[in-house]
């Protein structure tokens, strides 16, 4: 019987002396079998027990049940250099978990909310809190898996309200790299620097000017890609703001605008044909559209010389136009052009990214939010990262 728990919980370094069982805990008493500990001071060998005291550590989970073990835990004396110390034993340290519980409570995180994985396990948060942080300080970027050659992903995304934090990936290989606690350009030199350069080839970052000049200064044999979905949501912006100034709230009209003109169905297209038609006195609006509309083509061109020449025909478009809102527009594809047409070199965009901001969303609806920024980074990490303790025993 004594083998088998020992064999079953993964305790075959420990004696086992007893167990019991009730309705929540199956409690297992444990001792070290040697007679003799080595000490650490002085490496000499002794087998006098100083003194002695039971523990109780949380070890793995069995039926429902949480395994305890009663740890008979001793302090030996050293004649020769005459000081106490406590005996040392695998996977057992001063906390009130072992490694094996710890490794299941990460497992558990990184697929439930914290709250959840608290009223589960039956532990205190500060508990919860300190395996997730002490994992997340265990965990290093591997720049040898990432490839000899690879597109960084740079990309900001709300912490709570307007309060912003980084989201660095490798497109190529798609794999989350690293979770910054704010997106200054500070922040993101900081980590370019600790990067293994030579591995980046390319960097995807959407139109803010502080992203370009750190990635200029730190990477300057990189691309800089601009990507198409952030630029194509901006003419959408544009698109918005001409509609709001001419037709109001009118959240319909909003819909079939922002549509796709090949997606569009009869309804939405004699939606946008009365539209045009009522605010025909009003010509930016489907300047506005016909840009946006324009934009789309120009990014399923088949070549870069191809791509050049839209991009320039649309340039000087807006320029011609009498709405600041479109003039503006193009200023803005005048002033990012190279970095736009850079697309068309590898074809790179930030839908990895984005799709990593989804999954924090919801990582963050299911934890109804977090007040500690460096709490929501290990929970992130966690549930996009391998956690680093992964033998553990559950029944």
């Amino acid at each position: 019987m004594k083998k088998g728990i020992k064999e079953l919980l993964g305790l075959q370094h420990l004696w086992v002396d007893g167990s019991e069982i009730n309705d929540n805990e199956f409690i297992v008493r444990v001792r070290v079998p040697r007679k003799f500990c080595m000490c650490p001071h002085c490496t000499s060998s002794t087998k006098k027990v100083h003194s002695y005291k039971f523990r109780r550590i949380k070890h793995s989970v069995w039926q429902e049940r949480t395994v305890v073990l009663s740890f008979k835990q001793r302090r030996f004396y050293c004649r020769k250099c005459n000081r106490a110390f406590t005996e040392y034993t695998k996977g057992i340290d001063r906390k009130n978990t072992t490694e094996n519980f710890r490794s299941i409570l990460l497992k558990n995180m990184s697929r439930a909310s914290l709250r959840y994985t608290m009223d589960n396990s039956n532990v205190s948060s500060s508990t919860l809190y300190g395996v997730l942080n002490e994992n997340h300080l265990k965990q290093e970027i591997d720049w040898e898996s990432q490839g000899e050659k690879f597109t960084l992903g740079i990309d900001e995304h709300s912490f709570r309200g307007t309060r912003m934090a980084l989201t660095l990936t490798n497109i190529t290989k798609r794999k989350l790299l690293k979770v910054c606690e704010d997106d200054r350009i500070e922040t993101v030199e900081r980590f370019l620097a600790s990067t293994d350069k030579q591995r980046i080839n390319e960097v995807c970052i959407d139109m803010k000017r502080g992203f370009l000049l750190a990635v200029q200064r730190e990477l300057p044999n990189a691309i800089i890609t601009v990507d198409k979905f952030h630029v194509i949501a901006y003419a959408n912006k544009m698109v918005d703001e001409v509609r709001k100034v001419i037709i109001g709230k009118d959240f319909k009209a909003r819909r079939a605008l922002f549509k796709g003109k090949e997606r569009l169905h009869e309804k939405e297209k004699l939606k946008l044909e009365f539209i045009f038609k009522k605010y025909e006195k009003f010509p930016a609006l489907y300047e506005a559209y016909f840009v946006k509309e324009k934009l789309r083509d120009f990014y399923k061109s088949e070549s870069m010389q191809e791509a050049k020449r839209k991009m320039k025909w649309l340039i000087i478009f807006c320029e011609n136009s009498n709405s600041k809102y479109i003039t503006d527009f193009g200023g803005t594809l005048k002033r990012w052009k190279e970095h736009i047409l850079n697309h068309f070199v590898q074809g790179s965009t930030s839908a990895f990214t984005e799709g990593v901001h989804t999954k924090i969303k919801m990582i963050k609806r299911m934890s109804f939010g977090f007040r500690n920024i460096q709490n929501y980074i290990a929970k992130i990490s966690l549930a996009f990262l391998p956690f680093l303790l992964i033998n553990h025993h559950t029944f």
